[in-house]
């Protein structure tokens, strides 16, 4: 069995309530890092043998403190980025009016955001490829809401569409653990909670 745990970052500082994107900044809040220190404990009987993380700093920090509690470097991958929008600096305001899907539209895919598919893609790239490098091993990978969301979709066999979007919880400090049976090529997927 080979596994993977996909963890979103805590909560982080937006005082301006701006859609962060891709964007520098955007630190962890001080709830942000209670979050976070509240999932570690979930790692603790674990065997976990890598870590891996978007760059963005919210990740950057979920990672480092998860990495404390590991006892594990962090590494970095651009796949593990947030979605690419061109939505950046847009106030959140507009997302919550579409219930987030904004960046989704044709005005934002027509300017080269990536689609719902594309992103699912992207994930599973990265997925396939660790699942194949750490066979029979643990990797805990630290991303962003949308990209977990669309390809916990994609192995859930789940059309990726937005309606069917909405119905997967992606919460904060929170994610999902990938069991793959690489004798049958199946994964099974379940939700990582803090209480273990």
């Amino acid at each position: 069995m080979t596994t993977l745990y996909l963890v979103r970052h805590g909560e982080y500082d937006n005082p301006g309530y701006m859609y962060p994107g891709r964007s520098p900044g955007y630190p962890l809040s001080s709830r942000g890092r209670e979050q976070v220190e509240l999932l570690a404990p979930y790692f603790r009987d674990k065997h976990v043998g890598a870590i891996y993380s978007s760059p963005l700093l919210r990740t950057r920090e979920t990672a480092e403190i998860l990495s404390s509690a590991l006892h594990l470097p962090v590494q970095f991958d651009d796949r593990l980025l947030e979605v690419l929008t061109h939505a950046e600096g847009a106030s959140m305001n507009l997302f919550d009016a579409t219930n987030g899907e904004l960046s989704y539209t044709p005005k934002y895919l027509s300017r080269g955001a990536e689609s719902m598919g594309e992103l699912a893609e992207r994930m599973a790239g990265f997925i396939e490829e660790k699942r194949r490098e750490y066979l029979g091993k643990e990797v805990l990978v630290v991303t962003h809401g949308d990209p977990m969301r669309f390809v916990t979709m994609k192995y859930l066999g789940l059309p990726i569409d937005f309606p069917t979007s909405r119905t997967v919880a992606i919460p904060l400090a929170g994610g999902y653990k990938f069991v793959f049976d690489d004798t049958k090529n199946s994964c099974e997927v379940s939700s990582i909670t803090k209480s273990g």
